[in-house]
């Protein structure tokens, strides 16, 4: 094999590039020489070593010209994004105020979005995913708590606008039910649920999936919720208390947003205590993981009097027989990006969807 000092001024990849042909020309030679073949194996396993350890100077000229065209290009890309989606780079969550604040859900980013129980996490989480979906780009829900047909209700009543109560009473016509359906079934090959009841679910595995079905990784990763993922690992054996598992899961779930280039939410439980006015010291055994990610969000029902005045006067102008409860959504950190107002939010759990309250 050559060496690689002959060739240090060729860009990384291609000189990596070369020596993997030249494995593969070794291999198709030796064919069954075993021996000669993990000659050749070691012999490259040095070269790439030589090639890791190979000095470069980062004086503050050569940054600047090497970054300066990666820049550029970053931004052409940021640019033609904005432009695809309506003003934000990254994917929109069907939240406009939202999707403002954070210029849209962006690969490689990890957004952490926390509630009590009951607050509605998992219907905001589950239509971030499926607005996705119908922009036409994969998305993947994981859930460890709701099973696949209970998700594809609650899809198919958002879709459609059809009562999730009076489904669940089998007292919905079967015309009005098939028209949801129909909405539903445009997000097949986009919109993919996974709800693995027992097992610890393969993450990446899982994202590997979608590729292979749909031909690109989902823009999107929604991980629901993050206790439930970390006790499984605990009743699997592994060892660690659950923060600890959340600790040690932080940096594989930035790790499969960076790598597949998708934006990673995770869910996180809250605790009671203080849960009104949003703010990371509320967050239960959530670890290390509201300093790692890059968006933290609290939902929170209002509690305070002139919130609820409001919205007293907001349901006012409005319409519905549903029992609607409103939320407000703060963003605690934004790594970049401001924080902000919280944005006002209404849930209507018959309908199993989150609307703005403008």
């Amino acid at each position: 094999m050559e060496s690689t000092t002959d060739h240090t001024e060729r860009p990384i990849a291609e000189r990596i590039t070369h020596i993997i042909q030249q494995l593969a020309r070794m291999a198709r030679d030796h064919g069954e020489d075993d021996a000669a073949l993990r000659a050749s194996v070691n012999e490259a396993a040095d070269a790439l070593r030589t090639l890791a350890t190979v000095t470069h100077d980062f004086s503050l000229l050569t940054l600047a010209d090497s970054l300066g065209p990666d820049l550029l290009a970053d931004y052409e890309n940021r640019r033609v994004a904005a432009a695809a989606n309506g003003g934000v780079v990254g994917v929109r969550t069907g939240v406009g105020h939202l999707d403002e604040a954070l210029n849209g859900l962006q690969a490689g980013r990890l957004y952490l979005l926390a509630a009590v129980p009951g607050c509605g996490k998992t219907t905001l989480a589950l239509q971030m995913a499926a607005t996705v979906a119908e922009a036409g780009h994969p998305a993947l829900f994981v859930s460890l708590e709701n099973d696949a047909l209970d998700l594809a209700y609650k899809s198919a009543c958002r879709l459609g606008r059809v009562s999730y109560g009076r489904v669940l009473k089998g007292k919905v016509e079967r015309s009005e039910w098939t028209r949801a359906i129909g909405e539903l079934r445009k997000l097949n090959g986009l919109l993919y649920l996974s709800t693995p009841r027992e097992t610890m679910p393969d993450l990446a595995g899982l994202v590997e999936g979608v590729m292979a079905r749909s031909g690109e990784a989902p823009r999107v990763v929604v991980l629901d919720y993050l206790q439930a993922y970390a006790k499984r690992g605990v009743a699997a054996g592994d060892d660690g208390e659950i923060r600890t598992r959340i600790d040690q899961l932080t940096p594989k779930l930035r790790a499969l947003a960076e790598t597949y280039k998708c934006a990673v939410v995770a869910i996180a439980s809250q605790n009671r205590a203080g849960y009104d006015k949003g703010g990371q010291a509320a967050l239960k055994e959530s670890g290390d993981l509201e300093y790692g990610a890059d968006v933290v969000m609290t939902l929170a029902r209002l509690n305070d009097k002139t919130d609820r005045t409001e919205f007293e006067s907001w349901m006012a102008t409005r319409e519905t027989n549903s029992l609607l409860t409103p939320l407000n959504l703060f963003i605690d950190k934004n790594r970049f990006g401001a924080s902000g107002a919280p944005i006002k939010l209404v849930l209507d759990a018959d309908l199993c969807t989150i609307v703005e309250r403008l």
